[in-house]
């Protein structure tokens, strides 16, 4: 006979829940949950919905050069929180040629 456990960690999360840990995580999950909708929007057709999938890699790109940067210094968290993302990035963009 199976036993339940009460702890909240075998509880499924809610979708905000999860929604807000792919926002602390994912510094690009509006750029993707754009993609993603174009695709819907459009039957799938890619080459319609390429225009996203080009944000999101730049901006993935982008990500992934300060995460690198605040992990080499050592800044923690390595993923900047959403309300400090604007500032950080305006400050990469300044001290930092993009390429």
């Amino acid at each position: 006979m199976a036993t339940f456990n009460n702890n909240t960690t075998d509880k499924p999360k809610s979708r905000k829940v999860i929604k807000r840990n792919q926002e602390l995580y994912n510094p690009c999950f509006k750029e993707y949950n754009l993609s993603h909708k174009c695709l819907e929007t459009n039957e799938y057709n890619y080459k319609t919905c390429e225009p996203y999938f080009e944000n999101y890699r730049v901006c993935k790109k982008f990500w992934g050069k300060v995460i690198a940067l605040r992990r080499a210094d050592n800044i923690t968290p390595f993923v900047p929180l959403p309300e400090d993302r604007e500032r950080i990035k305006a400050e990469y963009l300044r001290s930092h040629k993009y390429s």
